[in-house]
């Protein structure tokens, strides 16, 4: 996911995870990447068999100053925080390595939020994607067994037939 999006927003390499949440203005923008919420459905009850949705979330932060004439730092935030937005949406979404080994991107969630209350406009966006993929046996540890050693079968047959001669060995 990192992979996916580095290099291909206004963020260029500072895209982490995980990592402490503080960030400064030196760092921005920035997006910070963690997963959250991991919801597993069951396909049935013999095998550990799942649809798996994986919320990923993305926390973009940047910061905008007001020109000297304009009181536009506000507006320039939000605009490049949209900006950021469709970068993220489109690295991920594009990302063949990640499309190949998932079903389907079931939602995007976005939102976006401008502070005044520093020295310029801080910034965030939040955005969501669930990501939904299967999970089958290979993708879980073996369960312990204890391994099976023979069968013993028996036959009960009425008084007067013939005893079956029936032998059956199982290999090892």
């Amino acid at each position: 996911m990192i992979s996916a999006l580095v290099g291909n927003t206004d963020a260029g390499s500072r895209v982490y995870s995980p990592r402490d949440w503080p960030t400064s203005e030196d760092m921005y923008p920035v997006i910070l990447v963690q997963t959250p919420i991991d919801v597993k459905n069951s396909l049935g009850r013999n095998a550990p068999q799942f649809n798996t949705v994986t919320t990923v979330r993305f926390t973009g932060r940047l910061q905008e100053l007001d020109e000297e004439q304009e009181d536009n730092g506000a507006v320039k935030a939000e605009i490049a925080l949209e900006q950021l937005r469709d970068q993220v949406e489109r690295a991920v979404i594009n990302s063949y390595d990640l499309t190949r080994q998932i079903q389907q991107f079931s939602q995007v969630r976005s939102t976006i939020d401008v502070n005044a209350a520093g020295e310029g406009h801080i910034a965030q966006l939040l955005m969501e994607i669930d990501i939904e993929y299967y999970q089958g046996p290979e993708d879980f540890y073996p369960i312990e067994s204890n391994p099976l050693t023979g069968v013993d079968v028996v036959i009960k047959m009425p008084d007067g037939t013939p005893e079956p001669l029936v032998s059956v060995d199982l290999p090892e």
